[in-house]
């Protein structure tokens, strides 16, 4: 059993898993951690496992055999990992502070109440990423593709969706984070199980922290610790409800999983944890 699983899934995104694998190494030499690396690929037929084969022959490679979604591609390399703690990142992510995978790690180590903690995501220009959340409500999923998404009362909805009324200068329980980078518990994992693979892409994330939620496990969002994140909400590119259902394939996606999601938690009351 290794101290660190890391696995990245990836879809045509070689030119960023180059940076993201590179600084991860990086951060890892220091750790005085043991580790292990599985990149999988839903088929994307870029010749990324090729430039890792040459540059990072020490990273276990998965081909999914094709594009299905997030969580079928992130749980084959979670299967293929023994672990300590997992974890998950995308692949446009990139190292930029020393020893983040440690600091991770012994903040882990002193807080065992917590299955899944979260570093700060940062632009690349260095600003901040909105990455950790309330749960969503129907109503504020409606409106952030609305033009009544910039009246004042819907504003200030979908500004606590995002968690803006609290301080993220400090470490904090907060409902769900991204699944852009996930440091996962062994034993949380173990109880709560894999990404729900009924999602394509989009909500997972946030299901899996429910799920971790109602198994007793924290979520924490640790903003002393950050990543970069070139994140792209290719999603949103098609503005409104209607339109891009037949404009915009990464949105119908997201509103499909957005009704899974609601679907699938419709009989249970609603999480209120902050």
């Amino acid at each position: 059993m290794v101290d660190v699983g890391i696995v990245i899934l990836n879809y045509k995104m070689r030119k960023l898993v180059e940076p993201c694998l590179t600084t991860l190494f990086v951060d890892l030499e220091k750790s005085g951690l043991t580790s292990k690396v599985v990149v999988t690929d839903n088929n994307s037929g870029d010749g990324l496992f090729e430039w890792i084969a040459e540059h990072f022959p020490q990273v276990e490679t998965i081909q999914i055999g094709g594009n299905y979604g997030f969580a079928r591609g992130v749980n084959p390399g979670m299967r293929a990992l023994d672990a300590r703690y997992y974890f998950v990142l995308n692949p446009d992510t990139q190292f930029v502070e020393p020893n983040t995978i440690r600091r991770l790690y012994d903040w882990m180590e002193s807080n065992p109440k917590v299955g899944v903690s979260a570093p700060r995501l940062l632009n690349g220009d260095g600003t901040l990423q909105y990455s950790c959340h309330r749960f969503p409500t129907v109503l504020v999923q409606l409106i952030r593709r609305s033009p009544l998404s910039h009246r004042q009362f819907f504003k200030r909805r979908i500004d606590s969706f995002l968690l803006k009324d609290v301080d993220r200068t400090i470490a904090r329980p907060v409902d769900w984070v991204q699944g852009s980078a996930m440091f996962i518990r062994r034993g949380a994992l173990k109880q709560v199980g894999l990404l729900d693979e009924k999602f394509w892409m989009y909500f997972e994330d946030t299901d899996w922290c429910r799920r971790f939620w109602n198994a007793g496990w924290l979520i924490y969002y640790l903003p002393e610790i950050s990543l970069v994140h070139h994140h792209g909400r290719g999603s949103a590119k098609v503005p409104g409800v209607i339109a891009p259902l037949f404009k915009n394939p990464l949105a119908r996606a997201h509103l499909q999983s957005w009704a899974r999601y609601f679907w699938k938690w419709r009989n249970e009351r609603p999480l209120k944890l902050l």
